[in-house]
């Protein structure tokens, strides 16, 4: 039982890590879709914000992976993660109001 609570922080960060990773891709994915118009934003989302933010999930993931494995407390890094995730939406909300988007009038 008492490895259990010792992962359980890392074992919830490589969770968080997978599912944002996964998003983040399918959402760079379909950028474009389904006439290939880049409009600003998605420009700026391609060459600024994925690349970005799938680097910092990518370390969380091998830092998570390894406090895993080596069974240290992960509970401020988790805190630290989804304050990072919270920061990409508000980023990402921002620029696609201020950027062109294609919304239309």
């Amino acid at each position: 039982m008492q490895i259990i609570r010792e992962r359980k922080f890392a074992g919830i960060g490589i969770v968080i890590s997978l599912i944002v990773v996964g998003l983040l891709y399918y959402t760079n994915a379909m950028v474009g879709f389904p006439d290939g118009h880049l409009t600003e934003f998605d420009r700026f989302y391609k060459e600024v914000i994925f690349p970005i933010f799938m680097t910092i999930n990518l370390l969380f993931l091998i830092v998570f992976s390894t406090l895993f494995f080596v069974k240290k407390k992960a509970g401020y890094l988790l805190i630290i993660q989804l304050l990072a995730l919270i920061l990409y939406t508000v980023v990402d909300y921002y620029f696609s109001i201020n950027l062109e988007n294609g919304q239309g009038g």
